[in-house]
Protein backbone atom coordinates (compact mmCIF):
# COMPACT_ATOMS: atom_id res chain seq x y z
CA UNK A 1 0.00 0.00 0.00
CA UNK A 2 1.56 3.56 -0.91
CA UNK A 3 1.77 5.86 1.62
CA UNK A 4 -1.25 9.20 1.28
CA UNK A 5 0.69 12.46 1.11
CA UNK A 6 -0.80 15.37 2.67
CA UNK A 7 -1.54 18.51 0.69
CA UNK A 8 -3.26 21.87 1.21
CA UNK A 9 -2.86 23.00 -2.39
CA UNK A 10 -2.08 21.79 -6.27
CA UNK A 11 -1.23 23.97 -8.63
CA UNK A 12 -0.88 23.58 -12.69
CA UNK A 13 -0.21 26.23 -15.10
CA UNK A 14 -3.84 26.97 -16.00
CA UNK A 15 -5.67 26.42 -11.99
CA UNK A 16 -4.99 26.24 -8.13
CA UNK A 17 -6.55 23.60 -6.23
CA UNK A 18 -6.94 25.09 -2.84
CA UNK A 19 -8.57 25.17 0.96
CA UNK A 20 -11.96 26.69 0.87
CA UNK A 21 -12.57 30.29 1.04
CA UNK A 22 -15.96 32.06 2.71
CA UNK A 23 -15.83 33.94 -0.88
CA UNK A 24 -16.36 30.71 -2.67
CA UNK A 25 -19.41 29.82 -1.55
CA UNK A 26 -22.31 31.97 -3.15
CA UNK A 27 -20.08 30.97 -6.25
CA UNK A 28 -20.04 27.53 -5.63
CA UNK A 29 -24.49 27.57 -4.77
CA UNK A 30 -24.88 29.81 -7.87
CA UNK A 31 -23.35 26.21 -9.56
CA UNK A 32 -24.75 23.66 -7.69
CA UNK A 33 -28.65 25.30 -8.35
CA UNK A 34 -28.08 25.24 -12.27
CA UNK A 35 -29.96 22.22 -13.64
CA UNK A 36 -27.58 22.51 -17.00
CA UNK A 37 -24.75 22.29 -14.58
CA UNK A 38 -26.03 19.53 -12.53
CA UNK A 39 -27.32 17.15 -15.45
CA UNK A 40 -24.75 14.47 -14.52
CA UNK A 41 -25.35 14.61 -10.75
CA UNK A 42 -27.77 13.23 -8.56
CA UNK A 43 -29.93 16.71 -8.29
CA UNK A 44 -29.30 20.40 -7.53
CA UNK A 45 -28.76 21.88 -4.28
CA UNK A 46 -30.05 24.39 -2.31
CA UNK A 47 -27.66 27.19 -0.90
CA UNK A 48 -27.61 25.41 1.96
CA UNK A 49 -26.28 21.93 0.91
CA UNK A 50 -23.68 23.78 -1.27
CA UNK A 51 -22.66 25.16 1.91
CA UNK A 52 -22.38 21.64 4.05
CA UNK A 53 -20.60 19.92 0.79
CA UNK A 54 -18.41 23.08 0.79
CA UNK A 55 -17.42 23.11 4.80
CA UNK A 56 -17.38 19.25 4.76
CA UNK A 57 -14.70 19.25 2.11
CA UNK A 58 -13.06 22.01 3.64
CA UNK A 59 -12.69 19.94 6.84
CA UNK A 60 -11.91 16.47 5.44
CA UNK A 61 -8.38 18.50 3.49
CA UNK A 62 -7.96 19.86 6.76
CA UNK A 63 -7.83 17.07 8.41
CA UNK A 64 -6.61 14.38 5.76
CA UNK A 65 -4.53 17.10 3.10
CA UNK A 66 -6.73 16.19 0.90
CA UNK A 67 -10.45 15.87 -1.05
CA UNK A 68 -12.37 18.50 -2.84
CA UNK A 69 -10.51 21.16 -3.47
CA UNK A 70 -12.02 24.78 -4.44
CA UNK A 71 -10.80 25.45 -7.73
CA UNK A 72 -9.88 28.80 -9.54
CA UNK A 73 -7.84 29.78 -12.72
CA UNK A 74 -4.82 30.59 -11.29
CA UNK A 75 -5.05 34.19 -14.38
CA UNK A 76 -7.75 35.65 -13.34
CA UNK A 77 -8.51 34.28 -9.69
CA UNK A 78 -12.04 33.61 -10.52
CA UNK A 79 -13.66 30.66 -8.61
CA UNK A 80 -14.69 27.38 -11.22
CA UNK A 81 -15.81 24.96 -9.11
CA UNK A 82 -14.28 22.04 -7.32
CA UNK A 83 -12.17 19.30 -8.05
CA UNK A 84 -11.48 16.05 -6.49
CA UNK A 85 -8.88 13.87 -6.06
CA UNK A 86 -8.85 10.06 -4.52
CA UNK A 87 -7.25 7.70 -2.43
CA UNK A 88 -6.51 4.75 -4.67
CA UNK A 89 -6.55 1.33 -2.99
Amino acid sequence: MQALIRMSELSTPRLWLRQWRSSDLEPFAALNADPQVMEFMPGCLSRAESDVLARRSEAEIARQGWGLWATELRESGAFIGFAAEAARE
